[in-house]
């Protein structure tokens, strides 16, 4: 069994994030979608696509939970179906699925009523490079004083760095048992990393956040050390999904938390028994989503932000403005109501959304913002 203390990251989290509400009593339902397992390199790929994130979410309500019933019947699905998934509602990539008139029952429904969504998304290929830039940064004191903006530019621009040289950066990854590098690999595998920033690091884009990395490579060159993507296994990038589970059940130790029945993950948390000071915390279950509505409406808007999230990921501005310019009035009508919805629950707390994630690809929902925007 594992001790898990709550009381300080909860505090740090509330540090971190002024405005959110931890304490409320909500109740949330979940279910996921991209639920990798686990997360390893392998000689010439990655065992899992990276172009779409995990997401863990759904939807959450304050006291008693909206009368679903009326919404459910609207979508007039065959008898023979025994719960509602995202597949009745809409098929195919993020823009085909706009084109459904059942999602648009759905997102007005949400908008309309007291529920509101949550979700914790994780960009894999960006959780999997991160530790190099932290790993740096913790041989440089100069660097530290610079503070999480100065970090999270330099993992940007590594991360936009890899998605352009994917195929570099996994043989770099195998080569040396990424995240477990030896400690007589730590200089060679430097230098191989910072040969990719060759064709970059003199353009505006990538100057500064490729040097300043380069610069404080040199130092945990000297030093021989990259902490945090050493002494790991080798070659697992992500091991399992557990922390992501555990994260809003003790930040939000006053409310309810059930889940969609994931036995993997169940099994992983009943090894953790979760302390706030001497109170033990007992605020989650597991389900079946048959018996919980809730749970499968859940389904249909995790299955929606992982589409969203695959769209981002693979498209460019350039795409997305194209994109925009075509859609008809039903895709229109679906993405401003995710967007109504969506900004209704962060004006709400905004501790109910969570993104690991790149600027790269999260600016790129101010795109689409931009986009509808600009059409209203």
């Amino acid at each position: 069994m594992i001790d898990l203390e709550i009381s300080e990251i909860r505090e740090f989290t509330k540090m971190l994030a002024p405005t959110a509400d931890f304490d409320s009593s909500f109740t949330f339902y979940y279910d996921e979608t991209n639920n990798i397992r686990k997360f390893y390199v392998r000689e010439n790929d990655f065992n899992y696509t990276f172009t779409s994130n995990f997401v863990l979410g759904g939807l959450v309500h304050l006291g008693h939970a909206p009368n679903v019933q009326p919404l459910i019947d609207s979508f007039k699905l065959q008898k023979t179906v025994t719960e509602v998934k995202f597949k009745h509602i809409a098929s195919g990539d993020f823009l085909d699925c706009l084109k459904s008139e059942k999602l648009k029952l759905f997102l007005q429904f949400l908008k309309d009523s007291d529920l509101y969504v949550h979700y914790s998304s994780l960009n894999i290929l960006y959780w999997s490079l991160v530790d190099i830039v932290d790993s740096a940064i913790v041989n440089s004191e100069a660097a530290r004083q610079l503070g999480p903006q100065f970090s999270n530019h330099l993992k940007n621009d590594l991360y936009k760095l890899s998605r352009l040289e994917i195929d570099s950066v996994i043989q770099l990854f195998y080569k040396y048992k990424y995240p477990n590098i030896k400690n007589d690999s730590v200089l060679p595998f430097i230098e191989e990393l910072t040969s990719l920033f060759q064709d970059y690091i003199d353009t505006p884009e990538f100057h500064f956040g490729l040097e300043s990395l380069r610069q404080i490579l040199k130092e945990a060159k000297k030093k021989g050390s990259l902490p945090f993507i050493q002494d790991e296994d080798d070659y697992i990038l992500l091991n399992d999904l557990s922390q992501f589970y555990l994260r809003p059940i003790y930040l939000f130790k006053n409310s309810t938390h059930i889940f969609d029945n994931e036995d993997s993950i169940s099994e992983i948390l009943k090894e953790y028994k979760i302390l706030d000071g001497e109170d033990e915390i007992k605020n989650y279950t597991f389900v079946d989503s048959k018996t919980e509505q809730l749970i499968q409406l859940s389904d249909i808007f995790v299955g929606l932000m992982g589409k969203l999230t695959n769209y981002l990921n693979t498209s460019s501005r350039e795409k997305i403005d194209n994109d925009f310019q075509t859609l008809t009035a039903n895709q229109q009508a679906n993405v401003d109501l995710l967007i109504e919805v969506i900004d209704k629950s962060h004006e709400k707390n905004i501790g109910f959304l969570h993104n690991t994630d790149s600027f790269e690809e999260m600016s790129k929902m101010e795109r689409i913002r931009e986009n509808r925007n600009n059409a209203l």
